[in-house]
């Protein structure tokens, strides 16, 4: 046997080897710091998606509240029903975050079995190819395990410091925005105040209006930097290796050293 194919059998044997130790621990080396990368962004988006469900819920309540009119006939008002288009943007919002929430969950979740398979598979490429070397669809099938197998646990780890660096001071300053700007109906949602009257609803409408426009635009930074986080820069990593490796897998194959000898002395 020759010290390719050689390396190709050892090559087989260490990635089937380490995809059964990353179906039987719960936190394999290879993809932990992918998949806490993941739920991070989970968790964030969830803390997020309960922030702005809670205000889409008073601000909803806030629309419904009547007042009595007696000016030339009786009847009733809906004065914060201006506050309809805040709350259909929020809401708006509110869905995409809850997309992202789901996404980065299952992300964290399936990241380590789809990392085990990728293993299987580019064992089981490797163990073909090193009987016979020539057939080209095995060789596209190891590139292929090679990318889910290392390539994406790696650009997830990879893409959590560079995001951290480059999103994070925007993340907090909007965060805490929406914190402040929210502020107001917090306390009001409060479990100390049951109900709320009509002057409470007239103060969180007066502070969201007014901040409408700010409270518009952290949202939808946050949103940005969520899928900044979670989908451009892994899907500019993860896609350079992609391209790469399925570039590599459709080249064609080197002729071997002794066919090349025998070739060159005719």
């Amino acid at each position: 046997m020759s010290r390719r194919r050689l390396a190709m059998a050892i090559g087989a044997v260490l990635c089937i080897a380490l995809s059964l130790f990353m179906l039987r621990v719960e936190q394999d080396p290879l993809t932990a710091r992918a998949q806490g990368y993941a739920a991070d962004i989970a968790v964030r988006a969830g803390g997020t998606y309960v922030t702005l469900r809670t205000l889409n819920a008073v601000l909803s309540t806030a629309q419904e509240v009547e007042i009595g009119m007696s000016f030339i006939a009786s009847g009733t008002a809906q004065p914060l029903k201006v506050l309809e288009p805040v709350d259909d943007t929020i809401e708006r919002i509110a869905a995409l975050v809850f997309g992202v929430m789901i996404a980065t969950g299952v992300l964290a979740v399936a990241l380590g079995p789809v990392s085990a398979l990728g293993l299987i598979v580019l064992g089981t490429a490797l163990a073909v190819a090193a009987l016979a070397p020539r057939r080209v669809a095995v060789r596209q099938l190891g590139w292929y395990g090679a990318f889910f197998g290392l390539a994406l646990p790696l650009g997830l780890t990879v893409a959590a410091p560079l995001a951290q660096m480059l999103t994070e001071a925007t993340y907090s300053r909007n965060i805490a925005l929406i914190a402040e700007i929210t502020q107001v109906v917090q306390d009001a949602d409060s479990p100390q105040e049951v109900e709320l009257g009509i002057n409470d609803y007239r103060r969180i409408a007066a502070s969201l209006w007014e901040d409408a426009d700010r409270l518009t635009g952290a949202l939808v930074a946050i949103v940005g930097v969520y899928m900044f986080r979670i989908l451009i820069l892994p899907l500019l990593l993860n896609g350079g290796l992609f391209l790469a490796m399925r570039g590599v897998a459709r080249a064609p194959a080197a002729a071997p050293d002794g066919a090349g000898r025998r070739h060159g002395g005719h």
